[in-house]
């Protein structure tokens, strides 16, 4: 698939007439997927991104549980409104193959508000002619067939949803929906369900058991949790709009503060950082004290009793008795011939009788300990290592708790100083944004419970279904049906093992492609139940996530992301918003130079010039096709588009883009 433009007319911060040519071209010295699309917060990436799902997907780019009204309301609000029009429009063009011939195809979507409705059309072309195999009522759904909206979370995606899968939040519930959907084993699902739900009836009628009415009322349950789990999705996002629009206020305000401030705000936001530095620093030396205090530290607390309890064991090792230097005395004595004549067979039974059981008697306190001179050096450790280093950690820990005390008196002593309007209205952006936060971390945990009742119905289910499969008190006229639902059962799982092997390895690959350390994961595992992944280095052990590094994270998300995209065989663009925002600068430069020119045939990046600078764009320039600029006209509330990645040299920077 390639996409060939983008068209916007009186879409949300483009007034007129639009249009992105998005094709990459070609130089003689090889392939430019790259097409660059620069511009500063709130010049309009995130809207491209928006009119381009929209063209596809209409009311589905919104989610599975949007209404009309709902859909109506968002369409009102994309209009442009310093143009005044009550009109609005998004056009794509793209090229698709179907059975190796390749079609370009023409998709269009207006709408007008009138009064308190809003009146939608959609054109579709195929070939430069309306499509009539298809009745237009179902238009909406061959788009979907063609481009299925959960296969396209896999390549038109944002930094928000790296940073969703490096945080792990609904990590398993992405991973399950994206193998599921580009496997199409959704479609094997429902094929099992309906093949068990006519089974079922069929024992109904037959009275051979309860079966039916267990399997529908999981069916109801499931569909009841799943409308639960989808509308707390939706509350969450509005939730996560909400809260970004918060952070941009608190930040807006917080910019002019830091301006208008003078030596007080600066000082304040050097502290704000000084702050967050000890902070984590303390739970850094937290950890470490903790990890102490899991070993040898508690033996440092009690040097009598550790000093006793030495002497002891070395005097044990003292008085213990060498087994084998007493079984050689024996040999010796068994062969010498220089024993007095008195003595007797029954001297030399005696005799040999007491060696034997000094050798094999041992009746002190560490009868039972193995190695007791492995355990008088670790002992030994607690008075020459352990201490010194606990005092140490104890020491450091003292220190970053006195400083955090002097950092907060000092930050209340500068919001004292600048008890200002300007500061109250900082103080009231950030509450905003933490209760907004708050509201949002409690909607995502009852998603995630939601989410939970949902998996442990479907497994529920599962059961329920592999029962039925194996139940071999079907009559003859029914025996298919239930060979057919067993079959189903054993090709979905055999699929589904072989899809994670291929994911998994990929997913390697392209860790230690993209990380900034290669050998850190030689091995991931992905549970076929609940698509948990867990990474292991080359020695077998168990690298846990919450230790790798932010920048490891936003890697490992985006890794896994690309392995998704590679293991299911689509060749569609690759469209990523904001794909650099989060990580550190050798990070950044890996994934320039190894990911975004090889990442898809068709690679459309929406970067501010903070993502990309001039440095990093002379990396990528031998695999930009063209680029474009977005910039945001403040007096007249719109923005503008001309050819050209800021203030980089560019042969195009002549032409401009934008049509009034």
């Amino acid at each position: 698939m390639i996409l060939h433009s983008l068209k916007l007319e009186n879409f949300g911060l483009y007034q007129g007439v639009t249009q992105f040519d998005l094709a990459p071209r070609k130089r003689s010295g090889g392939d430019t997927p790259i097409v660059l699309v620069g511009g500063k917060n709130g010049a309009g990436k995130t809207t491209f991104l928006e009119a381009l799902r929209l063209a596809l997907y209409g009311k589905r780019a919104l989610g599975t549980r949007v209404g009309q009204s709902e859909y109506e309301q968002y369409l009102r609000s994309r209009l442009n409104r310093s143009g005044g029009s009550k009109t609005a429009a998004v056009a794509l063009e793209f090229d698709y193959a179907e059975a190796g011939v390749v079609h370009r195809y023409a998709v269009r979507r207006e709408w007008s508000a009138r009064g308190g409705s809003v009146a939608e059309a959609i054109e579709l072309e195929k070939d430069g002619k309306t499509i009539t195999s298809v009745p237009k009522e179902e238009w909406h759904s061959f788009l979907q067939e063609l481009i299925p909206p959960g296969l396209s979370q896999l390549f038109f995606f944002d930094g928000e949803k790296i940073q969703e899968i490096a945080d792990g939040s609904g990590e398993e519930e992405y991973l399950a929906d994206a193998v599921r959907g580009l496997l199409g084993i959704e479609l094997i699902s429902r094929l099992r369900t309906d093949l068990a739900l006519y089974l079922a009836r069929h024992r109904a009628q037959e009275d051979s058991d309860s079966l039916t009415a267990r399997l529908e009322a999981n069916i109801r349950d499931i569909q009841a949790a799943q409308r639960r789990a989808d509308e707390l999705f939706e509350d969450a996002a509005e939730l996560t709009a909400k809260r970004e629009a918060n952070s941009r206020v608190a930040e807006h305000v917080r910019r002019r503060f830091t301006a208008e401030g003078g030596d007080i705000a600066l000082g304040r936001v050097k502290l704000e950082a000084e702050i967050q530095e000890n902070k984590t620093n303390l739970q850094s030396a937290e950890v470490s004290f903790r990890d102490a205090a899991n070993k040898l530290l508690p033996f440092a607390y009690a040097p009598r009793l550790l000093s006793r309890f030495r002497s002891a064991l070395a005097s044990s090792l003292e008085g213990s008795v060498d087994l084998d230097s007493m079984r050689g005395v024996l040999e010796k004595f068994e062969k010498w011939d220089g024993i007095s004549t008195t003595w007797t067979a029954a001297h030399r039974r005696d005799f040999r009788a007491f060696l034997e059981n000094t050798a094999k008697t041992d009746t002190g306190s560490f009868k039972d300990l193995s190695d007791r001179r492995s355990a008088l050096s670790v002992l030994d450790l607690v008075g020459t290592d352990v201490r010194a280093k606990s005092e140490t950690l104890l020491r450091g820990l003292q220190s970053m708790l006195a400083k955090r005390d002097v950092l907060e008196a000092n930050l209340a002593r500068a919001d004292h100083a600048k008890a200002s309007a300007m500061l109250d209205e900082l103080r009231d952006a950030d509450r905003s944004l933490g209760s907004t936060e708050a509201a949002l971390a409690a909607k995502q945990e009852d998603l995630r419970i939601a989410r939970n009742a949902v998996a442990t119905l479907e497994r529920e289910r599962s059961k329920l279904l592999a029962e039925q499969a194996n139940d071999e008190l079907g009559s003859r006229r029914n025996d298919l049906g239930y060979r057919a639902a067993k079959t189903l059962l054993e090709y979905e799982a055999k699929l589904l093992a072989l899809k994670l092997k291929q994911l998994q390895s990929e997913f390697v690959r392209c860790f230690a492609h993209l990380a900034r350390k290669p050998d850190l994961v030689a091995e991931a595992r992905i549970d076929q139940s609940t698509f948990t992944v867990s990474l292991f280095d080359a020695n077998g052990d168990l690298v846990p996530k919450s230790e790798l590094s932010a920048g490891e994270k936003q890697v490992y998300a985006t890794a896994m992301l690309w392995a998704l995209a590679r293991t299911s065989g689509r060749h569609l663009p690759m469209i990523i918003d904001t794909p650099l925002a989060r990580l550190d600068t050798e990070h950044r430069s890996r994934l320039i130079e190894r990911y975004f020119p090889v990442a898809s045939h068709q690679v459309i990046l929406l970067s501010t010039d903070t993502e990309i600078s001039n440095e990093a764009m002379r990396t990528l320039e031998p695999f930009v096709s063209h680029s474009y600029h977005l910039v945001y006209d403040h007096t007249e509330r719109r923005s503008t588009v001309s050819a050209g990645y800021f203030d980089a040299d560019n042969e195009e920077a002549v032409r401009a883009l934008q049509q009034a």
